[in-house]
C-alpha cells in the first residue's frame, strides 16, 4: 500500500521532444523528432542499418542504396542512416536510436 502511495506522490514529469533532422524535398519537410530520454543501446551500426533499410524501403517508397550509417551524441545519442534514392539524384534519411526503434517523422506539406 506504501509503494501505490509514494507512486502518487512522485511529481510526474513531462518529457521533451527534439528535433533531430529535418529534410527538405521539394514541397515535403520530415522531421524527425525523438523524447530526449535516456536508453540502453541494443544496435550497433549494422543492426541500426538494417532496421533502417528495411523501414526507409517501406516509407519512402523506393529501393535505396545505403550511403553512410553515423553516430551521432547531439541533441541525444542516434544513429543517422543516409541513403540514395534509386534514380541517383536524392538524399534520404533514417533515424534509429540506441533502442533500435526507427523514429517515425512529421510530414509538413511547404506552399
Amino acid at each position: 500500500m506504501l509503494r501505490l502511495l509514494l507512486i502518487f506522490l512522485i511529481p510526474s514529469v513531462p518529457v521533451q521532444a527534439v528535433e533531430l533532422l529535418r529534410d527538405r524535398h521539394g514541397s515535403e519537410e520530415y522531421v524527425f523528432e525523438a523524447d530526449q530520454t535516456e536508453m540502453t543501446a541494443t544496435v550497433d551500426a549494422a543492426g541500426a542499418t538494417i532496421r533502417a533499410t528495411d523501414w526507409a524501403t517501406h516509407f519512402y517508397g523506393d529501393l535505396l542504396g545505403v550511403e553512410s550509417c553515423e553516430f551521432r551524441n547531439k541533441p541525444i545519442r542516434f544513429w543517422l542512416v543516409s541513403f540514395i534514392r534509386s534514380g541517383g539524384n536524392e538524399k534520404v534519411y533514417a533515424v534509429v536510436p540506441p533502442n533500435g526503434t526507427v523514429v517515425e517523422p512529421h510530414t509538413l506539406r511547404r506552399s
